[in-house]
């Protein structure tokens, strides 16, 4: 197979990812929370403080009962809302998704990770 080919496998893969159920339900409720401009930036709020302390964890650094507590109270007031609710279950579905892909990727490639 010549990489054009896998190219365009791999565009057929993400045209496919992008018509699953959970990817346009994702869409549509991003689209309908961008509008209420509060709870946008509630959410937003959240994630930017979700994705920073999961890079100090990566980093190595543990989570403080602090930043902990933190996150247990904005998470309460994001859940408050249906719709800001809704998509961080739809996120958790697609991050399903998307990790039982890289595993496929990454059994069919062993061969070369396990040298």
């Amino acid at each position: 197979m010549k990489n054009k080919d896998l190219n365009k496998k791999i565009n057929e893969l993400v045209k496919s990812f992008k018509e699953t159920d959970e990817y346009i339900e994702y869409i549509n409720l991003k689209e309908k929370i961008k509008k209420n401009s509060i709870q946008y930036n509630i959410l937003k709020n959240f994630k930017d403080k979700q994705k920073d302390y999961q890079l100090e964890y990566i980093n190595g650094k543990e989570l403080t009962d602090e930043k902990r507590k933190e996150m247990e109270h904005l998470y309460s007031i994001v859940i408050h809302n249906e719709d800001s609710r809704k998509l961080l279950e739809v996120e958790m579905k697609i991050n399903v998704m998307l990790a039982d892909v890289q595993k496929m990727i990454g059994y069919m490639v062993k061969e070369i990770v396990d040298f």
